[in-house]
């Protein structure tokens, strides 16, 4: 018989983070993961973003997988780099919806005959349900290279929900771009999620409509709101303003990380 009194800890393991950046479009999502050091990235197909900014030297030069085209070769790439010494110190997923693009191809093709329609894949949502315990598997794959010390970057674009308020009136907000039961369990999953927009400003507001002002400086928006999905588990602000650059940007996180952690060190 366990004694299970004697199994209890008050210390845990180091691992590295998991982070979920996802924003609107042109916002510098792949810009920001370039910065951490020692990254690698892994595309989805259709999705090269790092090859343009590399190639106009918009972004430092970093290592990177060729395009993934199947979910089933991004299984393989992830359990490599578990069993290799040589893994990265970070991973940029980019994009998270895209390798999710990936996944729902497979599971319709394998289960549901091709049929990406509401006659197959799509039916009462069958498909996106069964493909998420998948995910979950392929989340469990990052959780074993996060704990070897790699840290886990998911990029991925933006879209509007519909929010059914139990409270009072319905109102739309700003989600991954991921079927909804992927997205729960990617949140779960994520230490911080960082969702970046520009700031705007509505201004002579006539009958409900009224006219964008600013849209040029970027915010990395830190907790959740009524208006968008965000999480930290690093003590950071609620939002901070970005920068000149995403290298500028990048070390203004690292340093309200630090004092985030300093911060509860001293609480």
């Amino acid at each position: 018989m366990t004694d299970w009194l004697k199994t209890m800890k008050k210390t845990v393991d180091k691992r590295a983070d998991v982070i979920v950046i996802h924003g609107v479009e042109g916002s510098g999502k792949t810009s920001f993961a370039a910065q951490f050091p020692g990254v690698a990235f892994m595309m989805s197909e259709n999705e090269t973003g790092l090859l343009t900014l590399m190639s106009k030297g918009l972004t430092p030069a970093c290592d990177y997988f060729p395009q993934f085209g199947s979910f089933k070769e991004v299984r393989e790439a992830t359990r490599e780099m578990i069993a290799s010494k040589d893994r990265p110190r970070a991973l940029a997923v980019d994009t998270a919806n895209g390798i999710e693009g990936l996944l729902h191809r497979q599971v319709c093709d394998q289960d549901y005959g091709g049929q990406m329609s509401k006659k197959g894949f799509l039916a009462y949502q069958e498909g996106p349900k069964a493909a998420v315990v998948v995910w979950r598997e392929w989340l469990a794959d990052l959780d074993q290279l996060r704990s070897k010390g790699t840290t886990i970057l998911l990029l991925s674009h933006t879209t509007t929900e519909n929010f059914k308020n139990p409270e009072g009136a319905d109102f739309d907000r700003y989600v991954a771009e991921m079927n909804s039961a992927t997205w729960s369990a990617t949140k779960k999953f994520a230490d911080a999620i960082l969702f970046v927009n520009f700031h705007h400003e509505v201004a002579d507001v006539n009958e409900g409509k009224g006219k964008g002002k600013g849209g040029r400086s970027r915010v990395y928006h830190c907790e959740r709101s009524a208006a968008f999905d965000a999480k930290n588990r690093h003590g950071l602000p609620s939002q901070f303003i970005g920068k000149a650059s995403a290298a500028e940007d990048f070390k203004e996180f690292v340093r309200l990380v630090g004092a985030g952690r300093a911060g509860k060190a001293e609480g």
